[in-house]
């Protein structure tokens, strides 16, 4: 008996088991994130430079589940998309479950976010004829003075810093921003852009007298019923000529792939034209 009376002893002390303590737990979160980055969420300026790309942010997230910091680890080569990442985050508040530590008290504690923003597909485009008139004065640095843009016909103005930003560019690198090569004043540059459905006439207006043209280019094609353009053939009676094959490839007003409403009836032939040229307008003292 007293065999027996050890053995179930010893049983009953094996049987007990000594509970672990529990692990620390990251910050969690409770919703699917890429939600919160959809069409609607993408920062207008990007989508006009045709901006995307992948961002990893580090994210500090407090005792309540709450985005007190945001990091950006791996950057967009976009400013618009890293400072949206954060933007988002930052904003939705109960977007994660806090950090637990060992004895289960709710921490802060970190989460590193990898966001690929992807360009959303624009809508169809309309099938109405457009003009646009770009103003932009220069002086003879470079440096913006002025940057008008009107819709026509209503000669409607619009916010064009972002156009005015590329269009310098392009100027500058005419004029140099060089006093041994710049022009000896302010340098006035119109661009006149239309979009000419059938037969319509063009609505941006002429080039005024006393303009040097640098650039004349567009494209014409067909629009079919569904939508799809059709049978397009660039059309450049000038155009500065470009040695590197990417800029070519972005310039080809063919390779767009650009769609448009559906319609009724036959096909329809859509005319784009870009013509830009510049005058100058004022002398430096001296000069």
């Amino acid at each position: 008996m007293r065999i027996y009376g050890v053995v179930t002893g010893l049983a009953l002390f094996a049987s007990v088991q000594v509970e672990a303590a529990p692990e620390p737990v990251a910050p969690k979160p409770r919703i699917e994130l890429a939600t919160l980055f959809g069409s609607d969420a993408y920062p207008p300026l990007a989508i006009t430079l045709g901006e995307d790309g992948l961002v990893v942010a580090a994210l500090t997230i407090d005792s309540l589940g709450a985005v007190t910091a945001c990091r950006i680890v791996t950057s967009s080569d976009s400013t618009s998309l890293d400072a949206a990442t954060c933007r988002i985050m930052t904003e939705h508040k109960t977007a994660f479950s806090p950090a637990y530590d060992a004895e289960g008290n709710a921490v802060a504690g970190s989460y590193t976010l990898k966001t690929r923003w992807i360009l959303p597909e624009p809508p169809p485009s309309p099938l109405n004829s457009v003009g646009q008139r770009l103003t932009l004065l220069l002086s003879n640095k470079a440096v913006i003075k002025r940057c008008e843009l009107r819709d026509m016909p209503g000669n409607v103005a619009v916010e064009a810093m972002t156009m005015c930003a590329g269009f310098r560019e392009y100027v500058a690198a005419m004029i140099g921003g060089n006093p041994e090569t710049s022009p000896p004043g302010d340098v006035e540059v119109l661009a006149l852009i239309d979009r000419t459905i059938g037969q319509a006439a063009p609505l941006s207006g002429a080039m005024p007298p006393g303009i040097t043209l640098i650039q004349d280019a567009g494209s014409e094609f067909v629009v079919q019923p569904d939508g799809t353009r059709t049978g397009c053939t660039p059309v450049s009676t000038m155009v500065v000529e470009t040695t590197d094959e990417e800029d070519a490839k972005s310039a080809d007003p063919c390779a767009s792939a650009e769609r448009f409403v559906a319609h009724q009836g036959a096909p329809i032939k859509v005319q784009d034209r870009m013509q830009m040229g510049y005058r100058l307008i004022g002398r430096l003292v001296g000069k």
